[in-house]
């Protein structure tokens, strides 16, 4: 099978040859501390180059030895990054700063304009414009490049944060919360802006290389680790209209909606599938509720499950390789029957991963993730103490 075609069976929640793997979006990567000393290890050799703050560009060589049947199409201008007497800042297309202070392993967002500007004037605002036709000839001759030296499966994250994640960064995450609970028009009016930003940059983005592509990823981030950032009715209120019609007004171009969301969503994953949602990322396997196992059971028959491989934040940072083993396997056995599963860690591979780690969990998806999978691990939904 080529990797195309082993992920569209596995999204159609088919059987393929072996589980696909995914690495390298925006919220699959490896940072650059854990990349570079995965490559030193391996002798794999040439400079490490990073987009979008921290996350390492890999190596066809390195995709190739992680066995990864994803390739991620994005463009950004060098005019992005700068520099400071601070130290490294990444100014994201909508003019939000983040600054990687001069020491730091991790830029840190710094406040947009938008932080102290009134209501009426964020209202006569005009976004900027998110894809730049330079942009799109760029991912276009990326994505055709690809085709021609391998058949993958095609994905772009070059948009990113969705309705409410981008709202947070350009309005601030309190102040933001408090307007959609006492000011509830402007906070209608900022969404729509978004939606209708977002809209336009995505349909410019398909129909360059829409065709080439077999979706996009959004991130949304709406729960911490332990429960929703704001009620379910909050949520369908505020939110849900205008993510219901960014899926809708992507999905109907014939791509999927690779929708990324960490933390303790369980409550609101029937109103995801209601709102077209049919891959959901990256199941954080630590936060509350989210036990593969009971996931699968449940809404295995209407989202494709795209991560929940390995914990990064206990497992593969500070557990044993045998206990990386054990993890990866048993997360296989609970998510990967009947397909459905496309493996990738819960969120990216952080600074001070040991590479041992790193890689006993390749072994172990290149050794447990073969169709017909291995019996499930005994029962227990984690091998490691949390």
């Amino acid at each position: 099978m080529t990797s195309r075609e082993r992920v569209s069976t596995t999204l159609r929640h088919q059987e393929p040859d072996r589980v696909p793997v995914d690495f390298g979006s925006r919220s699959s990567a490896i940072e650059e501390q854990a990349y570079g000393q995965l490559q030193a290890h391996l002798g794999i050799g040439g400079k490490t180059e990073t987009f979008l703050r921290s996350h390492a560009v890999m190596t066809e060589e390195m995709l190739r030895f992680l066995h990864v049947d994803t390739r991620w199409i994005r463009s950004i201008p060098p005019a992005s990054w700068m520099r400071d007497n601070r130290g490294d800042v990444y100014v994201d297309r909508w003019n939000v700063p983040w600054l990687r202070r001069h020491g730091s392993l991790y830029y840190e967002l710094e406040p947009s304009r938008l932080v102290t500007m009134q209501h009426g004037d964020i209202e006569k605002l005009e976004f900027p414009e998110l894809v730049s036709d330079e942009m799109l000839l760029d991912m276009r001759v990326q994505a055709e490049n690809h085709g021609h030296q391998g058949d993958y499966s095609l994905w772009c994250d070059v948009v990113g944060a969705g309705i409410f994640e981008r709202a947070c960064y350009l309005r601030g995450f309190e102040q933001l919360i408090v307007e959609m609970m006492v000011e509830k028009k402007f906070a209608h009016h900022l969404f729509e802006k978004i939606l209708h930003t977002e809209i336009v940059a995505y349909r410019r983005i398909l129909e360059a290389i829409g065709p080439l592509i077999e979706g996009v990823l959004i991130t949304e981030d709406v729960a911490t680790q332990d429960s929703l950032m704001m009620s379910p009715e909050t949520y369908r209120e505020m939110l849900e209209p205008y993510q219901r019609q960014l899926i809708e007004s992507i999905q109907s171009r014939g791509v999927s909606v690779l929708w990324h969301s960490c933390g303790a969503v369980h409550p609101l994953i029937p109103d995801f599938i209601n709102m077209g949602i049919r891959i959901l990322h990256p199941i954080q396997t630590s936060a509350r509720g989210m036990c593969p196992r009971w996931l699968k059971e449940q809404f295995g028959r209407d989202l494709v499950f795209w991560g929940g491989g390995c914990d990064t934040q206990t497992v593969l940072q500070r557990a044993t390789a045998p206990e990386v083993e054990a993890e990866v396997r048993q997360r296989i056995a609970e998510l990967g029957p009947g397909g459905g599963f496309v493996f990738t860690t819960t969120h990216c591979i952080q600074p001070g991963t040991p590479v041992q780690n790193i890689l006993a969990m390749v072994a172990a998806y290149k050794r447990f993730g073969a169709y017909p999978l291995l019996s499930s691990w005994p029962e227990g939904n984690s091998t490691v103490a949390r």
